[in-house]
């Protein structure tokens, strides 16, 4: 398979990475914020109340408004209104056919408006196609990783074919899911023959962790050896509740990081959802995350207005940031968290435990298929102090396939520590690595 690595870069693309070198790039703010104050009526929604995506080809003057709006406060870079055009939402509304046109008719939404700037005043602006989650978790069963993955590619290339100029993988909250964007942006690379930069913002939530638990280091260490170009923060809180994630990040990171707050959280009132942070308020918070933490590329998120980004833009525009020097940990990670190799004990200790070949228990526990006995072996070998978890199936004349898929399924979510899988068979250990949404050791 090729590396997409080896692929053409874009002009316009490969200015952007230039420029988020040498200064801060602002993005744009809510997209859904701005679409319900335009109040679009059940016609132009085609009775698809609440798909924003249908838009796209009903009423592309509303959406290239929007876009106009940010592009007039001096933002660098807008999001396309293809949040949910993916296979989950569109599903819903049983329209789930359309996600290649409308991605790119999103897409093309948005280059029309920035290429209409540029023909002003002949400064580049930029396109970031918007990939949201969807409604569907691979790491709770909801679907399968192979079939996200070929649906984000479909999405990806209506938006390369659309004219986006890099991918914003956006909201996202099970690791399992982004990884499956991630690869189907690869593989609509591979298709178009275009590479594009990897943008992605993961959520983290009120709890400190994204919503199937991850904490930020478990993040960092499953999405950055895959290749993407920056990572950061969006959605879920306001900037004061993303600080200390913000601050791993800026340690750890060796890629750029960015960050697209809400506008405060939300207080509920009796006309429903309210966000506090006003646009200097905003402004305030991006200067000082991009003097404490260097950050690359700031924004808006639910909430934030064209108001928001104007305060944003006269803070920090054509400002630098600050100088990072971080340091990685090299490390594993489960679904919910990140283990160092190297470990204060001088050795990392790897549970044998889950192994057939090498624990009498768990094979005959295996091959009676009493997979809560094969939980409790792994539960045990983490109150033994184990920090990463074998996990070998091979035995002869068993399905491994069918083996490691039962077995890591369970371990992936009842146990915190990563897995190693361990096989000698590439479609048993490819089946297992599908399930992960952390970053395994492979044996």
């Amino acid at each position: 398979m090729q590396d997409t690595s080896t692929l053409p870069l874009p002009p316009r693309s490969g200015q952007l990475m230039t420029e988020l070198g040498k200064r801060v790039l602002i993005a744009d703010g809510a997209m859904g914020t701005m679409l319900q104050e335009a109040a679009p009526s059940l016609e132009d929604f085609q009775g698809l109340e609440g798909c924003n995506e249908i838009l796209n080809v009903t009423r592309p003057d509303i959406i290239e408004s929007i876009h106009d709006s940010y592009f007039d406060t001096g933002v660098d870079a807008i999001e396309t209104n293809t949040f949910g055009a993916n296979w989950s939402n569109l599903s819903d509304y049983q329209i789930d056919e359309r996600i290649e046109e409308l991605a790119q008719a999103g897409a093309s939404i948005g280059r029309a408006s920035a290429e209409k700037y540029e023909s002003n005043d002949g400064r580049l602006r930029w396109v970031l196609g918007s990939m949201g989650p969807g409604t569907k978790l691979a790491s709770l069963g909801h679907t399968t990783y192979k079939h996200l993955k070929d649906t984000f590619a479909l999405q990806a290339k209506g938006l390369i074919t659309g004219g986006a100029d890099a991918f914003m993988i956006e909201t996202s909250q099970d690791l399992l899911q982004t990884k499956a964007a991630i690869n189907g942006c690869k593989d609509a690379m591979r298709q178009t023959g275009t590479r594009l930069p990897l943008f992605v913002e993961v959520t983290v939530e009120t709890t400190g962790t994204m919503l199937m638990g991850s904490e930020i280091n478990a993040a960092l260490t499953a999405l950055e050896p895959l290749g993407i170009d920056m990572i950061g923060l969006n959605c879920a809180t306001g900037p004061q509740e993303m600080s200390e994630h913000l601050r791993q990040l800026s340690q750890h990171s060796r890629i750029p990081v960015m960050v697209m707050p809400n506008a405060g959280l939300p207080v509920l009132t009796a006309d429903g959802a309210r966000y506090p942070l006003g646009p200097q308020e905003l402004a305030t918070a991006h200067e000082q995350f991009v003097k404490e933490f260097g950050l690359s590329m700031v924004g808006g998120c639910c909430g934030t207005t064209p108001e928001h980004l104007s305060a944003v833009v006269k803070r920090l525009g054509g400002g630098s940031p600050a100088p990072r020097s971080p340091e990685p940990e090299p490390g594993v990670a489960s679904l919910y968290q990140h283990v160092p190799l190297t470990q204060d004990n001088t050795y990392l200790a790897i549970g044998e435990r889950t192994n057939a070949n090498g624990s009498r228990a768990f094979r005959e526990a295996l091959l009676e298929g009493r997979i809560d006995d094969c939980v409790d072996i792994a539960k045990k070998q983490v109150r033994d102090g184990a920090h990463l978890l074998d996990v070998c199936v091979d035995y002869v004349g068993r399905d491994g396939v069918a083996d490691i898929r039962d077995i890591v399924t369970r371990l992936a979510q009842a146990s915190t520590l990563p897995l190693v899988i361990d096989s000698t068979e590439p479609s048993v250990i490819k089946a297992g690595m599908e399930l992960i949404g952390g970053r395994p050791a492979v044996n």
